[in-house]
């Protein structure tokens, strides 16, 4: 089977990325238990966005289970394109998780907030590009052909808000823009992973 030989390299990527997001947060959390001088101040939208990262990466796992059976996608329909778009997304999550969450902080107080709108326009550039990527993946894996499916329009919607959010450090539209995608994603998981309506 051709999904099994070519996957490893992608859940290989995306098992490293959930590694490092995870150790990160690890490391910031013992700060605040190890020290009395030095804190981590966390940020919500931050947060929010590290907490939605997460639970992507374990949603791209668990949505990419029907591509191992042959009759849901032919091992005829891989080339190197549908290799690549698939390959795309866990290299994405690798980039954005190692940039995220600072690492290199020697153990001293993380002001989160400060580092956020210091790297926003990477960490949701990059988060851009890989909605772009997801879409890509409905359309190459998932049938999802139709153009005004709710999926699609869920994903161009998150485009448009995060737009003005890789360019801007206005606090409002980031507070505001982290709030519609929470919702957004808990709603997600309800409807389409939880309790499929």
């Amino acid at each position: 089977m051709v999904f099994g030989h070519i996957s490893t390299v992608a859940f290989l990527i995306l098992g490293f990325a959930f590694v490092r997001i995870i150790t990160s947060i690890t490391s910031l959390i013992t700060i605040n238990q190890a020290s009395n001088k030095e804190k981590v101040t966390f940020y919500w939208p931050h947060s929010i966005f590290t907490f939605i990262t997460i639970f992507t990466m374990i949603l791209f796992w668990w949505t990419a289970t029907p591509l191992q059976d042959i009759n849901f996608y032919p091992d005829e329909s891989w080339n190197l394109f549908t290799y690549i778009l698939f390959l795309a997304v866990p290299m994405l999550m690798m980039f954005i998780s190692e940039v995220i969450i600072p690492y290199e902080h020697d153990k001293k107080s993380v002001n989160l907030k400060e580092y956020y709108y210091k790297y926003h326009t990477v960490i949701l550039g990059l988060a851009w590009l890989l909605q772009v990527f997801l879409i890509g993946n409905f359309f190459a894996f998932y049938n999802e052909g139709d153009i005004i499916s709710a999926k699609v329009i869920g994903r161009v919607a998150m485009l448009c808000i995060m737009a003005p959010m890789i360019f801007s450090a206005n606090k409002r539209i980031h507070e505001i823009g982290m709030s519609i995608f929470f919702l957004g994603f808990i709603y997600t998981i309800i409807k389409y992973h939880i309790f499929v309506l």
